[in-house]
């Protein structure tokens, strides 16, 4: 679901999307710096909106910019065709592997996790309400992981608009610019409702939010919870311990749940669990329509990227999907003594990896907030050779590194504001295959993430096509 937001006065002609772009940006900042109102009562205003509207990681404001995120409308046309195009292959890879003992294990999953990947979740994906983690810089796109697992902050995007709204110099560049946005939550609930028809037939499922108790990203569950509920969906938040089932009904407290939006990540439930458990017997049983399905793993794991970068399987993809993965995704292994290709030349993996630090980066397979993450290009070689050790001893995938441009922002504390050069990433989210908004986050840290203490901001789209008719953008 889109909004755009009209301005009266037209902006001139730029040559192309990126000039455009930054005279724009460039603007907005002269904006900022006319306003002799921003002070530290404004940017005590900004922090207390972001509390009480729960846009908060833990107890912290997500955000600390002046700035939305502003992408041309052509940037995002193309990273909406990459994204959509890559999650179809991905799509592939786990038909694929549902159907292959040793494509699955090739991938990592443990033996929990092929058991119930294969287990048909009663309609069609492998995963639901996913986020591609990614990168824009001008027209290049590239993407270096894949949120197969219902990805955090779908709420956030909208929230952090409405804030930077309440400044006087995004209302005026509002009048010379043409900005579209999207509401990603919206969304979600038509994807949500779309699936459960499809899994049952009809009827309005009761919800049911699942993840642990007390996490830093509680808050979205609140505003989720509230937007289903206004639309006449009853919607719960618990925790997996709270989840009973008998006379094949899955129940929290006094309410049978019909479907579950499941944020507790499937590795991590297993760390506690097992098929014992009330949630996994209902799915079973197909008693449950839960999203995203425990085939999602297959999707999470970032080794499936190996399958998307490996010549052999070339095959399975169209050729705009093979197109768009060798435009947009870097060339990726899981770490083993083996060989394997790179650029269509044969190598000894680990020791390409080893001589080859300024160009790789060694992650963990399944894991989150940038833990375990070792960036070649920033180590020297003793802190690379500990790196590959941890590597080989554990689950990791090592990928080709990306090349990083920080751009600068207007960066606020409880004083002042001035800009800085920040990382930024652009993650586009995908409901049932189709992009609708993107989750912004900029750190001054390579490693862009809010877990491991970046921040977020709102996300616009700018639009110069004078024939183009939009409607006044309304924050409800």
């Amino acid at each position: 679901m889109q909004t755009k937001v009209t301005g009266r006065t037209k902006t001139r002609p730029t040559t192309t999307p990126r000039d455009l772009r930054e005279s724009a940006i460039a603007h907005y900042h002269q904006l900022l710096a006319a306003d002799e109102m921003l002070s530290p009562v404004v940017f005590e205003k900004l922090r207390e909106t972001m509390r009480t509207s729960r846009l908060l990681y833990g107890g912290r404001p997500i955000s600390v910019s002046l700035r939305p995120h502003f992408l041309h409308r052509r940037q995002v046309e193309a990273l909406t065709k990459a994204a959509e195009s890559i999650a179809s292959a991905l799509e592939k890879i786990a038909t694929a592997a549902v159907k292959s003992p040793s494509l699955i294990k090739r991938l990592g999953l443990t033996d929990i996790e092929q058991k119930l990947a294969r287990v048909d979740p009663g309609f069609s994906g492998a995963a639901v309400t996913t986020r591609m983690d990614g990168f824009v810089h001008g027209e290049e796109i590239k993407f270096v992981e894949y949120n197969a697992e219902n990805p955090s902050s779908l709420s956030d995007q909208e929230g952090l608009n409405r804030l930077l709204f309440e400044l006087p110099a995004m209302s005026i560049f509002a009048e010379r610019y043409r900005l579209e946005q999207f509401s990603a939550t919206e969304r979600l609930l038509e994807t949500l409702l779309a699936t459960y028809r499809e899994w049952k037939g009809g009827g309005v499922p009761n919800i049911a939010i699942l993840d642990w108790n007390n996490l830093p990203t509680s808050n979205e569950f609140v505003l989720l919870q509230n937007h289903f509920t206004a639309r006449g969906v009853r919607t719960i938040i618990c925790s997996p311990d709270e989840l009973e089932y008998a006379g094949r009904k899955l129940r929290c407290g006094d309410c049978e749940v019909d479907l579950v939006y499941k944020r507790v990540l499937i590795h991590e439930f297993f760390n506690r669990y097992d098929e014992t458990h009330p949630l996994v017997r209902a799915y079973l049983n197909h008693d449950v329509c839960l999203i995203n399905p425990f085939r999602c793993k297959i999707l999470h794991k970032k080794a499936s990227f190996e399958l998307l970068t490996d010549e052999a399987h070339r095959n399975w993809f169209s050729s705009s999907e093979n197109e768009m993965i060798a435009r947009s995704i870097p060339w990726t292994r899981r770490v083993a003594d083996r060989r394997t290709t790179y650029r269509g030349r044969s190598v000894e993996l680990m020791h390409f990896v080893r001589h080859n630090r300024a160009r790789l980066v060694l992650k963990p397979n399944d894991d989150y907030g940038g833990r375990g993450v070792y960036l070649g290009p920033h180590l020297d070689e003793r802190a690379w050779d500990d790196a590959i050790a941890i590597a080989i001893a554990k689950d990791y995938v090592v990928q080709e590194a990306v090349d990083l441009y920080a751009e600068d922002f207007p960066i606020f504390n409880h004083t002042e504001w001035k800009l800085q050069p920040m990382f930024v990433d652009t993650n586009p989210f995908l409901f049932a295959g189709k992009v609708c908004g993107a989750m912004v986050r900029i750190s001054n840290s390579p490693i862009v993430n809010v877990t491991s203490g970046g921040g977020e901001t709102g996300f616009f789209v700018i639009h110069d096509d004078a024939r183009c008719e939009a409607a006044p953008c309304r924050f409800t």
